[in-house]
């Protein structure tokens, strides 16, 4: 009982005095939210970009080689050319590069890709910004956004098009797994869960403007363009973005962090003496309890293993769920802009709630509480009349499930992890859930031949992901761990 009380008085100590030297919240902390948190808009935009570019196009066969009767939308082995009518749009890449008939599948194909790209950029990316830092990798990650986004209107192929969108699914898991990192190493205990739910809003509102993108410019080619441009705003963080000091720290980079946190104190009008000190004191703590460079391996050693599988399984189901239901609200409405508008605004005022939620109840009550009441709402589906208002009732309040555990989440796992590996744990639980989105589309496509399968998988899947979460520790109010050791030491108090 002694060592457990001590141990906890080391951590706090430890936290208290970073944050005596930056402060829990003030002008700096707010400057890195509102300017990194700008690059989650792209992040909506690329992922759901993708409804406006395949939607659903009458065709017929318009050059048949026989004097068969032809049928709209139907394929015919001997048609050498189809026309479509893709109304409301002009031009989409189905009827660019005829994905049809036996081609249909390269349709979906191209989101596949562009979820595996982000799946294995949230590795690459996890890893370079633990070992080389979070600014100069979140640049490069910046500058390869703005480049392909450019690079895809112009695709002369179904070919270049699908790879470039690989490459942009990689691009984005770089901003995405990096900006958080930087925002919950920047505020405080007392404001993790603020910021880090409102850090989810930016992907919100790119979730509910694709469609304006989309409703203005009905050609594929100008609206991939037009949700290119908005990016170059980014190039602003080569003269504006600083080094995490709490990163710094961890390598032992003294003397930069301590001219970055000397210019943070001023900024928040704090005393700038004994900083130094202060900080080469954290660096010895950290780096006496860390003999090698850390790497993924570390994820599943004796200390993180059970967080990560737990992680790793919660994650997955989040992207099963959260995909998942989003596909369901944008079918209850055959207006697709209005449809994908409304899915990404319930969001937000669940987004909000789930800010007094995690602050309340903490952050594996909410987590788990929500992942399962989000399973039942959509059990139920599977038994209710199969009447509109009920089905978009319950629907809808899958989605705000889904959304209150996908803000939770964020959160809780990156306080799980410890600053040395925190990125890589952030870049794993993102590639867990890449791959529940990539089988998200699979899932729902069972409807075609066993109709109840999709409601007991996506209800079940986020019922064992809830009892699972409370297998995990709390982390509200605690001290964000920076070395392995303090997991370590984490654990024996524990016992």
């Amino acid at each position: 009982m002694v060592q457990k009380i001590t141990m906890q008085a080391t951590n706090t100590q430890k936290e208290d005095k970073f944050a005596t030297l930056v402060g829990q919240f003030g002008r700096w902390q707010f400057l890195v939210f509102a300017s990194v948190s700008l690059v989650k808009l792209s992040s909506g935009w690329v992922q759901m970009a993708i409804l406006f570019l395949t939607p659903n196009v009458a065709f017929w066969c318009s050059n048949l080689d026989s004097n068969e009767t032809v049928e709209n939308n139907t394929c015919y082995t001997d048609c050498v050319e189809y026309s479509y009518d893709a109304s409301p749009f002009e031009n989409t890449i189905i009827t660019e590069w005829d994905l049809i008939c036996e081609r249909r599948w390269l349709a979906s194909f191209t989101q596949t890709v562009l979820q595996l790209g982000i799946l294995i950029g949230s590795i690459i990316f996890g890893f370079l910004s633990d070992r080389y830092g979070r600014k100069n990798t979140f640049l490069v990650s910046i500058v390869a956004l703005i480049a392909i986004g450019f690079g895809i209107p112009y695709s002369p192929n179904y070919e270049v098009f699908t790879a470039l969108r690989f490459f942009l699914g990689v691009a984005t898991a770089g901003t995405m797994v990096i900006s958080f990192v930087i925002v919950m190493e920047s505020v405080g205990a007392k404001y993790r869960e603020v910021f880090g739910c409102l850090f989810q809003i930016p992907f919100i509102v790119g979730h509910m403007t694709v469609p304006l993108f989309a409703f203005y410019l009905r050609n594929w080619n100008t609206y991939t363009l037009a949700l290119a441009i908005p990016s170059l705003i980014y190039l602003g963080y080569f003269f504006t973005l600083t080094e995490s000091p709490r990163w710094l720290v961890s390598v032992g980079r003294v003397d930069e962090a301590t001219r970055i946190v000397k210019k943070v104190a001023i900024i928040n009008k704090l005393p700038t003496s004994k900083i130094e000190d202060t900080l080469k004191k954290l660096a010895e703590e950290i780096s006496g309890s860390e003999k090698n460079r850390p790497n993924y391996s570390d994820l599943f050693g004796t200390a993180l293993r059970w967080k990560t599988i737990c992680l790793c399984v919660m994650w997955l189901t989040v992207g099963v769920t959260f995909f998942g239901f989003n596909q369901y609200i944008s079918q209850t409405s055959p207006d697709p802009f209005i449809s994908v508008a409304a899915a990404g605004a319930i969001q937000i005022p669940s987004n909000l709630l789930s800010i007094w939620l995690i602050s309340r109840l903490g952050r594996k009550w909410t987590t788990s509480a929500f992942f399962i009441l989000g399973g039942v709402f959509i059990m139920v589906l599977a038994v209710v009349p199969n009447k509109f208002w009920i089905t978009l009732t319950l629907g809808t309040l899958g989605v705000s499930c889904a959304a209150i555990v996908a803000a939770s989440i964020y959160i809780y796992s990156s306080e799980l992890y410890p600053t040395v590996v925190r990125n890589m744990g952030m870049g794993a639980c993102s590639m867990s859930m890449r791959f529940g989105s990539m089988i998200a589309p699979f899932i729902s496509n069972l409807s075609m031949t066993v109709p109840w399968l999709p409601n007991v998988i996506f209800g079940l899947a986020p019922i064992v992901a809830g009892v699972l979460c409370l297998c995990l520790p709390e982390t509200r109010g605690s001290v964000l761990p920076d070395s392995m050791n303090d997991v370590r030491e984490g654990i024996k108090s524990d016992k």
